[in-house]
């Protein structure tokens, strides 16, 4: 039964949020009318991944011509690629973008061979050895006009003051045309490049659906590399139920709020990270910096901690982090080797 797959046609109300999915196969109403607060218009565009009562659904194509023609417009995609001599500047380069109206669409932290590089980008537009030289973030993001709002935000004085003395063109690299996007984000979102991760003396993080939401995936990013630690394996997951109870089922039983937590991250995307220090207590040290479960008491007592900060309550609460040491590579193999060979 994992394996079924339904057709279902979704209505979205624009003038009061609400939502309704009919089942054309059986000709019947399948989810009567009614307000759905976690799905919003910028969610809704080919290949999004929405939850529906806990129900992951793919959009695979537009209702009619006009429905087509008004997302187009407002849903385009661009890559951006922060290379490694800027691996410091990424969370305040990704929320650079966020802050100027980018939403992220999918992320993956890998390394490119020089092979996959050059397919990537032409020798006249890049130099393919900048690429390939180590681990790079990439980034998916969507924005009305997005390929061209991009080059002019990269081209701006905010930017070349957060990456500093580094030059541009060593700092970042995004696509110089709307033709070549869709053939960018399906080589570096593919199967072929795969997210780097260790497995070895890490911690997982989390950010939340929420989190994402609200726009604080930036600046998330930003505090864990300020804080020293390292970013060895980073991509963007939707998950169902299934592998979000397999997740979470050490807290079965446990928290009170199992239930909240599993439905939290089957209501939107969540970027994974696999944490590294050189130290040998890297799960308990990222667990201090990460702060207590409920942010309200983070607030009161650790205000300086990352759910302190980004969290809203006890299940949007900005993060996950391993509370177990020894489930610290359990849980970095679960995303990065368990889901990539579920793909």
């Amino acid at each position: 039964m994992a394996s079924l797959v339904r057709k279902y046609k979704l209505f979205y109300h624009l003038g009061n949020g609400m939502i309704e999915m009919y089942d054309p196969k059986n000709r019947r109403t399948f989810l009567k009318k009614c307000k759905y607060d976690s799905i919003e218009l910028k969610d809704l565009y080919l290949g999004a991944k929405i939850s529906v009562y806990s129900r992951l659904l793919t959009v695979v194509s537009y209702g009619d011509d006009f429905t087509r023609r008004s997302l187009q417009l407002a849903n385009s995609k661009t890559l951006c690629i922060v290379k490694a001599p800027a691996y410091d500047f990424t969370g305040r380069l990704l929320d650079c973008f966020i802050q100027n109206g980018f939403e992220v669409t999918n992320a993956k932290l890998c390394q490119l061979s020089v092979k996959q590089a050059s397919e990537l980008v032409t020798e006249a537009e890049e130099d393919v050895k900048s690429l390939a030289l180590d681990n790079v973030f990439a980034f998916e993001l969507k924005c009305k006009d997005a390929v061209s709002k991009l080059n002019d935000i990269c081209a701006s004085p905010m930017v070349r003051k957060i990456v500093s003395k580094i030059p541009l063109e060593a700092a970042l690299y995004t696509s110089k045309s709307a033709t070549d996007v869709k053939r960018q984000l399906d080589l570096m979102f593919g199967y072929t490049v795969v997210p780097s991760a260790t497995f070895n003396n890490c911690t997982m993080c989390c950010i939340k659906p929420q989190a994402i939401k609200d726009g604080h995936a930036g600046k998330i990013l930003d505090a864990i590399l300020n804080d020293g630690y390292e970013i060895s394996g980073l991509e963007m997951f939707r998950l169902d139920v299934d592998a979000a109870k397999e997740f979470l089922e050490v807290y079965d039983t446990v928290v009170p709020y199992y239930s909240g937590m599993v439905k939290h991250l089957t209501e939107g995307p969540i970027i994974a990270m696999e944490i590294r220090t050189e130290k040998e207590k890297t799960v308990p040290l990222f667990r201090e910096f990460a702060g207590p479960a409920d942010p309200v008491v983070a607030r009161h007592i650790r205000p300086h901690t990352l759910r302190a900060k980004f969290g809203k309550n006890k299940i949007e609460n900005g993060i996950h982090c391993t509370d177990l040491p020894e489930d610290g590579v359990l849980e970095s193999e679960f995303f990065f080797s368990i889901l990539q060979k579920a793909k």
